[in-house]
């Protein structure tokens, strides 16, 4: 062997490494996602899981017409995921949380021009099955 290789034992020992830091990486990105947090919600003895999550960006602007942009995101693997922890969905509640409001005076005609943009958060309520 020469002096700078490793043996087939520190070679199996890092590939070994490698995979338990990459299985932990993935344990822990499950336990952050809504999946995980149902699956531990259940192993705490919960019966009730309530979640929150972004279901539209929206922006609005109120000039001489109305004009709406909207960026939705699809939840419904997200809910599946969690009915597959055990779960079944009882309720599902929507609120618009205004992050920026623009009111602008216009000089050119009465009244004034107006934006704003916000989100549509999505709480899902989950009865154990």
């Amino acid at each position: 062997m020469g002096l700078f290789s490793k043996t087939p034992e520190e070679i199996a020992a890092k590939k070994a490494a490698g995979e338990l830091r990459a299985a932990e990486k993935e344990a822990a990105r499950f336990a952050a996602s809504p999946a995980g947090r149902a699956r531990a919600a259940k192993a705490d003895g919960a019966r009730i899981f309530q979640i929150s999550i972004e279901l539209e960006n929206t922006r609005t602007s109120l000039l001489d017409v109305v004009l709406t942009t909207q960026n939705s995101n699809n939840h419904t693997q997200t809910l599946n995921e969690i009915e597959a922890e055990g779960w079944r969905f009882e309720a599902i509640s929507t609120t618009f949380i205004p992050q920026t409001t623009t009111i602008t005076e216009s000089s050119f005609s009465s009244g004034s021009n107006g934006e704003t943009s916000g989100i549509v958060l999505a709480t899902y309520v989950f009865r154990l099955a």
